[in-house]
C-alpha cells in the first residue's frame, strides 16, 4: 500500500498554494488533493479517495473540517513521485496546522474527541503518516517521544558547492582549402642556326686546303626550351588549440533552519475559556488588515498592542510580543508570495 501524508491548513488558499508547488515537483494530479467540510462526513471523503482502513484519528479530522481547516492529503504511489523529505519541506512553507496542539486547544474548549485517543496522537495506519508541522521525521528516521512528550526536529540545510563542465558558446573553427595563382617570370632563351656564307678569294693553295679531296662538313642547330620544377615550402604554421585560464567565483545561497519558538500560555487563561490567545492567529488578523498590509512591524505594533490589550486585559503583552512579531513576519511573507 502507497504510503500517504496528510497536512490541514487553516484556509483553502494556502492548501492550493501548496498543491501546486507539490504538482510542479512532479506529483500527478490524482496523488494530491484537497478536502475541505461540504456533504458526508469529512473522513469519509478522504477514505474513499484514499483508500485509508483505520478510522482512529476520524472524528480529529472531522472536528478540523468542522472549524474551518482544509486537509491535503499526498500519495507516493509511483517511484517517480519527489522523497518523503522534499515533500515535507514543501508542505511547511506553507504554514500547516498542528493538529496536536489544536486537539489540545480544543478539548480545554469542551471538545471531547468522541473517540480519538486521550492525546489525539493515535497511531495511523502503517503506510499513513499525518503531518501536523510537516515535519514529525527526519531522512527517513522516525522521531519518538515519551508518553506525553512531542518531539519537534530542529532541522537545518548544508549548501554543498561543486563543479560541472558544460559546452560554453564560442570557440574557432578552421578550414584549410588549395588555392591557384598564376606566376609569370621573363627566361632568357638561346637559338643556334647554321649558316653557310660564300665569299671570293684570291690566294695560293696550301695544305690546309686539302686540295682536290672530299669532304662533308656538319653543323647542327640547338636551341633552349623552359623547364619548370616546383618546390613546396612551409613559410607559415597555424596552431589551433586551448587556453586554460582559472579564476573564482563567488557562489551564493541560503541555507534553511528550523528555529523552534517557544512561547508561554498565558497563566491566567482558565481552561475551556472562549477567549484563548493564539499568537499566530491574532498576527494574521493584523497582516490581513488592509490598514496594516505590507507594513513594517515597528509601524504597526502600537496599533497591534492596543488591539492585543483591549482583546486580552488580563495578559501582559510583552509576554507575547515577539511570539505575534514572529507570526506577522510569516503572515506578511506569504501574503507577498
Amino acid at each position: 500500500m502507497a504510503e500517504k501524508l496528510v497536512a490541514f491548513f487553516q484556509t483553502r488558499d494556502q492548501a492550493e498554494r501548496a498543491e501546486k508547488e507539490l504538482e510542479a515537483a512532479g506529483f500527478d494530479d490524482n496523488d494530491v488533493k484537497v478536502f475541505a467540510k461540504g456533504g458526508q462526513s469529512f473522513w469519509q471523503d478522504v477514505k474513499e479517495a484514499f483508500g485509508f482502513a483505520d478510522e482512529d484519528e476520524r472524528y480529529l479530522y472531522d472536528e478540523a473540517a468542522r472549524r474551518g481547516a482544509v486537509a491535503l492529503v499526498v500519495e507516493f504511489d509511483d517511484d517517480d513521485s519527489p522523497s518523503r523529505e522534499k515533500t515535507i519541506q514543501i508542505l511547511q512553507r506553507h504554514n500547516p496546522l498542528d493538529l496536536d496542539v489544536q486537539a489540545a486547544q480544543w478539548r480545554k474548549e469542551g471538545w471531547t474527541g468522541r473517540g480519538a485517543t486521550a492525546t489525539a496522537t493515535a497511531a495511523t495506519p502503517t503506510t499513513t503518516q499525518r503531518t501536523a508541522t510537516a515535519a514529525t521525521a527526519t531522512a527517513g528516521t522516525a522521531a519518538t517521544a515519551k508518553a506525553g512528550e512531542q518531539v519537534i526536529p530542529v532541522i537545518q540545510e548544508k549548501v554543498e558547492i561543486g563543479k560541472r563542465t558544460m559546452e560554453r558558446s564560442g570557440g574557432v573553427r578552421v578550414h584549410t582549402r588549395v588555392t591557384a595563382r598564376p606566376v609569370e617570370k621573363q627566361v632568357e632563351i638561346r637559338t643556334e642556326r647554321a649558316t653557310v656564307d660564300r665569299r671570293p678569294v684570291d690566294r695560293p693553295l696550301t695544305d690546309a686546303d686539302r686540295a682536290f679531296q672530299d669532304r662533308t662538313v656538319e653543323v647542327s642547330e640547338r636551341t633552349e626550351q623552359p623547364v619548370v620544377t616546383k618546390t613546396a615550402r612551409v613559410v607559415e604554421e597555424v596552431r589551433v588549440g586551448k587556453q586554460v585560464e582559472q579564476h573564482t567565483q563567488t557562489v551564493r545561497d541560503t541555507e534553511r533552519r528550523t528555529d523552534v519558538e517557544v512561547e508561554k500560555l498565558n497563566p491566567n487563561q482558565q481552561p475551556g475559556s472562549s477567549a484563548a490567545f493564539n499568537a499566530d492567529t491574532f498576527a494574521n488578523e493584523i497582516a490581513c488588515d488592509a490598514r496594516y498590509k505590507g507594513r513594517d512591524w515597528n509601524a504597526v505594533e502600537p496599533d497591534a498592542r492596543t488591539a492585543f490589550e483591549r482583546r486580552y486585559p488580563q495578559s501582559r503583552w510583552e509576554q507575547f510580543k515577539d511570539s505575534i512579531r514572529s507570526g506577522y513576519d510569516r503572515a506578511k511573507a506569504s501574503l507577498k508570495s
